[in-house]
């Protein structure tokens, strides 16, 4: 909030009134945004009314920026999930309002978090199957999610794209799971407790794609509950109608706990052996390597919320260099259905995120009266850009994603070339002083 709005209290300005909506803490303490919907369509429809009210001079309604530093890793990743839809229809070219409205979205802080994988076969022949090393840490006291999206077919029944088996950590295997409503297999523990669930589920229209999940209960617990065990699990994914220009697109759902709440939650990842985490000097490996034949990839893991067409998403970088910070999460993203191509390559441009490789973070306002808090991510580059574009629209800019990435590209030359691919930094990086104001009424 205070990188979006704070200017020095001596240089306050009288024309960029503030509108605030306040999530419960139970749908910020859900990482995996599961809970977020019916209270951001809530707070969308509050603000978005009270932007309404306010009135220019001439009596025309002013612009309004919002920034929402929220994301997830799961979900289809082709823009129309539930919350790429309910952005679209306060934001998008037919939400059917006079006023120019603009929400600003972080890219995701994903890219090592080895919470992605994409599986493509090649075609012909026996098929081997793609086992994907799964961990889920110890005392994890949250449920853990993993989610195989297959490709989009107007087949009705669908292709067996692919046949899914889990197997645990003390090698316990599953049935085999198909593209079939009502495929499902439990595991149990010793007691006959159901522990984990692979089932197939179809995402009905406008997303209309097969996915297969694995739920694993919480590997810890406070009070008797049936645990799952942590550990190393197996993912088999055996291919049968799939083709090789089709792929499965595999996301692990976001677990971990935030700062201030206690809920115990682990993030799991993928732990396949061939894939490269650092380069030869022993610093992590921001980028996937050229020709990797490993299904974990760093591309593709832009946040859930941000695959939209409409939003600006805004990556992080460090300003010492230039460099991208390694945790921005980059596209491409998936076309959506009956899409030639998908929505976005990745976000639309950069900003600060981190001060220099030594000093992570920004500083911004505390929560508490008078304080000050160093905070780092793709959640505080985005509201540099949204107090950017304000400052634009009221000087009459478009303030789009088209228009940010031209800003971008023209910025992008005060930093060092080369420009970062555009699946990471999108239009190019922006140099915007936290304490930036542009002209205008």
């Amino acid at each position: 909030m205070g990188l979006a709005a704070g200017y020095p209290m001596d240089a306050a300005p009288n024309d960029r009134p503030i509108l605030c909506a306040i999530l419960p803490t139970r749908v910020t303490e859900d990482v995996s945004g599961g809970s977020i919907l019916p209270s951001l369509a809530l707070a969308l429809l509050r603000l978005t009314r009270q932007a309404a009210r306010f009135r220019c001079k001439d009596g025309s309604r002013p612009p309004a920026v919002f920034n929402f530093s929220y994301g997830n890793f799961g979900g289809p990743h082709d823009g129309t999930s539930d919350i790429a839809r309910i952005i679209e229809d306060y934001f998008g070219p037919d939400c059917g309002t006079e006023q120019e409205l603009r929400l600003v979205l972080p890219s995701g802080n994903g890219n090592l978090s080895r919470t992605h994988a994409m599986l493509e076969f090649e075609s012909g022949g026996s098929r081997p199957p793609t086992v994907l090393d799964f961990v889920a840490m110890p005392d994890d006291r949250t449920a853990s999610e993993v989610e195989l999206w297959m490709p989009y077919s107007a087949s009705n029944p669908l292709p067996n794209f692919v046949t899914v088996r889990a197997t645990t950590p003390n090698g316990l295997q599953s049935g085999p799971v198909d593209i079939a409503v009502g495929s499902q297999q439990s595991l149990f523990n010793d007691d006959g407790s159901e522990v984990a669930r692979l089932s197939f589920a179809f995402a009905p229209l406008p997303t209309g794609r097969g996915v297969i999940k694995l739920s694993l209960n919480p590997t810890a617990s406070l009070t008797p509950a049936p645990l799952a065990p942590s550990g190393t699990w197996q993912i088999e994914v055996t291919p049968d109608a799939i083709t090789a220009d089709q792929a499965v697109q595999v996301w692990i759902e976001r677990d971990d706990t935030l700062p201030g709440f206690r809920t115990g939650g682990r993030q799991s990842y993928f732990n396949n052996g061939d894939y490269q985490r650092f380069n030869r000097f022993g610093a992590p490996l921001a980028v996937d390597p050229p020709g990797t034949t490993s299904p974990i990839r760093r591309a593709g893991t832009l946040s859930g919320f941000a695959c939209g067409p409409s939003p600006l998403v805004v990556g992080a970088l460090v300003q010492s260099d230039g460099q991208m910070s390694d945790y921005s999460s980059p596209g491409p993203t998936t076309p959506a259905r009956d899409e030639p191509v998908a929505y976005r390559d990745g976000p639309d441009a950069s900003a600060r995120g981190d001060d220099s490789h030594v000093l992570d973070g920004v500083i911004s306002a505390g929560s508490r009266s008078g304080s000050m808090v160093r905070q780092n991510g793709t959640s505080v580059a985005a509201p540099r850009v949204a107090r950017f574009t304000a400052n634009e629209m009221a000087g009459g800019a478009a303030g789009d994603r088209a228009w940010l990435q031209v800003q971008a590209a023209l910025q992008d030359t005060n930093f060092p070339q080369p420009k970062p691919a555009q699946s990471r930094t999108g239009g190019g990086r922006m140099n915007i002083s936290v304490n930036e104001i542009s002209p205008g009424a």
